[in-house]
């Protein structure tokens, strides 16, 4: 029992934390939705009105838009770079490219409306400019790993397979060629393919394993 006059010590009030995580956790699903419907650049208005918040609050959550990037960012990856996995037990080169293409026409396709809102953006944002490096960067070594973990293909198509399984390469198919997404691919495939078929044969890949993400 309290004692009349003893003093009582304040009990920890976390619910505005939680209620801060939980508006700040809204505003980023928002935000990406927009992108997703299309919306290049979504403006605080309209990121507070599908976030149910109202424009004061996103601005309390997120100070600045790098900020924001930044939130946006990790949530992207959360999201994409666990669907880069592949199992590649397989030592078949070519089918391992193959797989290889299919997932990144699969990954490239639910990508490009936020890899393109970046774009616009990158110049001015550290945060945006600093994830177009890491997705090239993974792209790159990603691919080193399906069709090249033993050095033995020569450098020349190895760089021509890097430069027709980027993501740049399958926006011009789907853009300025106009291709559906699984004609992109197939072009996508018989590229790589004949890239890789037009020098000496490598044989298998003498060291398999899983890719893991």
């Amino acid at each position: 029992m309290i004692k009349p006059g003893a003093s009582v010590e304040p009990v920890p009030e976390d619910g505005r934390n939680r209620r801060r995580a939980n508006n700040r956790a809204s505003i980023v699903s928002a935000f990406l939705a927009l992108v997703r419907e299309g919306v290049m650049m979504p403006s605080a208005q309209a990121v507070a009105e599908k976030a149910k918040v109202s424009p004061r609050t996103v601005f309390r959550c997120f100070q600045d838009m790098e900020s924001l990037y930044r939130e946006i960012i990790v949530a992207l990856r959360d999201e994409f770079v666990p669907r880069a996995y592949l199992d590649l037990s397989t030592t078949d080169r070519r089918e391992r490219l193959s797989l290889l293409v299919a997932n990144r026409a699969s990954v490239f396709e639910d990508m490009t409306p936020f890899r393109l809102a970046a774009e616009a953006h990158r110049q001015h944002s550290p945060a945006l400019s600093g994830d177009n490096d890491f997705l090239v960067a993974m792209e790159r070594e990603r691919l080193v790993t399906v069709v090249n973990p033993d050095g033995a293909l020569d450098a020349v198509r190895l760089e021509g397979l890097s430069a027709v399984t980027c993501f740049e390469f399958w926006l011009r198919l789907r853009r300025e060629q106009g291709l559906e997404p699984a004609d992109a691919a197939q072009v996508m495939r018989a590229a790589a393919l004949a890239i890789l078929d037009s020098g000496a044969d490598a044989g298998p890949v003498t060291e398999p394993g899983k890719m893991m993400q």
